[in-house]
């Protein structure tokens, strides 16, 4: 367990499959920057054990022990991780996404070799962008045609912190 300020940051387990299933399955939850492929708590289950390697998951739960939200990082090269993020609807503009970011940015600077964290956001997402940049990320530039959905091309902001500019 990962313990930020208003959140914890709890490896995903197997405890977590039917959080996943239910919200996975809800289009606002995943967002437009993401594919939207309803799952089975089945598929999870099988899915688990061919997870890419380098990549930490992590289900984001309040202190009380609420499932709020998850947040991976993925090993991009030696030195960089990208990180992406999802909150629950109804627990959004809360805090928690952003105690998130940070207490991930922190445990992956002490605890990795990483330099540089990486992250993309939808230009029409602003609480997204807000996020990164309460947690110190730096906006990098706009990248066009950035996610492929579906057959069509969605642009995103880029941001990144590196391991000096972390808060």
């Amino acid at each position: 367990m990962i313990r930020g300020d208003k959140v914890d940051l709890k490896p995903f387990g197997l405890d977590d499959l039917e959080f996943l299933r239910r919200w996975n399955n809800d289009p606002e939850y995943v967002g437009e920057f993401e594919p939207f492929e309803p799952v089975t708590e089945e598929w999870l289950r099988e899915w688990l054990p061919r997870a890419k390697p380098g990549r930490r998951w992590f289900i984001i739960q309040t202190k009380g022990g609420e499932k709020v939200g998850q947040i991976v990082a993925t090993e991009k090269n030696g030195d960089t991780v990208q990180v992406g993020y999802r909150v629950v609807p109804h627990r959004r503009n809360m805090g928690y996404c952003t105690d998130a970011v940070i207490t991930l940015a922190r445990y992956l600077f002490a605890e990795t070799r990483a330099e540089r964290l990486t992250a993309e956001a939808s230009p029409r997402n602003t609480a997204s962008w807000r996020v990164l940049e309460k947690a110190g990320f730096v906006g990098k530039g706009y990248k066009e045609r950035a996610v492929e959905l579906e057959g069509r091309w969605l642009d995103g902001y880029v941001y990144e912190l590196r391991r000096d500019q972390a808060l």
